[in-house]
């Protein structure tokens, strides 16, 4: 047997082993779609910072920022900074969600819109948009993947079967184990990335240039152009990087699986505590892009993919016993942080596509629709991924771009401006998917050194202010009550629960 097949078969035994291990674990909280979704909203701080850590930092993280960095040079820093304005963002947003989502049982990010805008039908129809726009975020995890086995086993294992392969183990635990189970593997998962990554950061200066202080000098005199921007990247400037910074950064959120397992903490300070210690995980983003530009020196001769670098190094740099621990902790980057992203998914589409159009549906109808349906959206994704490779960072850009425009919605209206109305939010998201779609078509990301995306939400904010004001309002009775519990001060009706949960949605 030869050394990748060795250092790929005790990796992949490695990963059936814990995963098994989360299955045993969650089976327990997963007999509900509760439990099985927010772990019945019982996670501590320690729980929720490994799950938000994994979900944030991913096959992106382990590989497409190194790659991106390899590929366009110091451009690859806009997803450090956005980051840190997406903590400060969840900071305020987050415990405020938390407190609406307790009181009225809210699961998924559909429910709290149907609640807020007093709309089944608006909830229907952003859950089933943010069903098919998740779906290019599996999409990345599936190329990640793929790349691993790829390298690793020096092309002889066929991409496509490797990545079924992968996903099956994926779907699988995540049915059993539901969120619980994933949390387990998610704290594993980031202590071996820690330990991978530390060691790659700490290993390449020392090893290709003997120093820290070389490997900077090296970039400086023979790669400058990596080092500034627009650099390699050519059209993505300051204005580039600001724009794209600002809409990512309010887009973070809006990803439904962050939304979800934001309802999956205890209590409000728990989810106040991540926004404080999160960015403490940053200090893998940067490592990762000054590796990734330090592999631009190293393969200066070969004709090497963005996506394939990290491995790539980690095979030429390490002995075998450390490059299995290193094949672990990538195959869970890739594995892991997708099990949230399928569940959410599945959840939007039974209980607030299904569940919102057949009002009657039984809970626990929706419960194991939800589980089935884990198994045709992991395909989906496999075979987006099949048909359209395409650079990891590529595919997350167009995706937050899409999923940014619901950041009006539910922040903006959601939380602060009463006047909004569904119209509104409707209108609004239409037309920044739109911009967005018509601008990425015709290659015009950038549009004058801006981020596409931001446009976009700007054309969507005028539309959701515009048309939130000429249509009804919502009752302020309803409002009062809805948000009684977020803003327990502000002298509004304290009306109970029961007033708006037995007062279903209007259309």
């Amino acid at each position: 047997m030869s050394e990748a097949s060795v250092v790929l078969l005790v990796a992949l035994v490695a990963v059936a082993i814990i995963t098994v291990g989360g299955i045993l674990i969650g089976q327990k909280e997963s007999q509900n779609l509760e439990g099985w979704l927010v772990n019945n909203r019982r996670m501590g701080p320690i729980f929720v910072w490994f799950l938000l850590g994994t979900e944030i930092y991913t096959a992106f993280t382990f590989q497409g920022l190194a790659g991106y960095a390899f590929a366009k040079g110091s451009s690859a820093f806009y997803n450090v900074a956005l980051n840190d304005v997406a903590y400060a963002i969840g900071f305020f947003i987050l415990p405020a969600l938390w407190l609406i989502g307790k009181k009225f049982g809210h699961v998924t990010q559909s429910d709290f819109l149907a609640g807020r805008y007093r709309s089944r039908n608006l909830g229907v129809f952003v859950a089933l948009a943010s069903a098919i726009i998740m779906i290019a975020y599996i999409d990345l995890n599936i190329e990640g993947l793929g790349a691993i086995i790829q390298v690793i086993g020096h092309n002889v294992f066929n991409q496509t079967i490797s990545d079924l392969i992968g996903f099956l183990v994926l779907a699988l635990a995540v049915i059993l184990g539901g969120i619980r189970g994933n949390a387990w593997q998610s704290m594993i998962k980031d202590i071996l990335m820690f330990v991978a990554v530390i060691a790659i950061f700490i290993v390449v200066p020392l090893h290709y240039f003997g120093s820290f202080g070389h490997m900077y000098q090296a970039m400086l005199t023979k790669i400058p152009k990596y080092m500034v921007i627009p650099g390699a990247s050519k059209n993505q400037g300051p204005l580039w990087l600001i724009t794209t910074v600002a809409v990512t950064g309010m887009g973070q959120w809006m990803w439904p699986q962050w939304f979800g397992i934001a309802y999956t903490a205890k209590s409000p300070r728990t989810l106040k505590l991540q926004a404080v210690f999160m960015p403490l995980y940053q200090l893998v983003k940067v490592m990762m892009v000054t590796v990734g530009l330090a592999a631009v020196i190293i393969f200066a001769v070969a004709k090497v993919k963005g996506n394939d670098v990290i491995m790539l190094l980690a095979l030429k740099t390490f002995p075998e016993w450390f490059l299995i621990i290193f094949t672990i902790a990538a195959v869970f980057a890739a594995i892991v942080p997708a099990g949230p992203i399928i569940m959410t998914s599945a959840s939007l589409i039974a209980k607030n596509v299904y569940g919102g159009i057949k009002k009657d549906a039984k809970e626990k109808t929706v419960y194991r629709l939800t589980k089935w349906l884990v198994f045709p959206l992991t395909l989906l994704a496999f075979g987006l991924a099949a048909a359209a490779p395409a650079l990891i960072v590529v595919v997350l850009l167009i995706a937050y771009d899409f999923i940014a425009q619901l950041f009006p919605a539910v922040v903006l209206g959601g939380l602060f401006w009463r006047r909004a109305t569904k119209q509104g939010a409707v209108a609004g998201i239409i037309v920044g998917w739109i911009v967005s779609g018509a601008l990425l078509l015709t290659k015009h990301d950038p549009l004058f050194g801006i981020n596409a995306g931001l446009i976009a939400l700007a054309c969507n904010v005028v539309v959701f202010f515009g048309v939130s004001l000429i249509t009804p309002a919502i009752s302020r009775d309803y409002l009062d009550n809805f948000f009684s519990s977020a803003f327990p001060k502000s002298g509004r009706s304290t009306k109970t629960a029961g007033t708006l949960n037995t007062e279903s949605p209007k259309a």
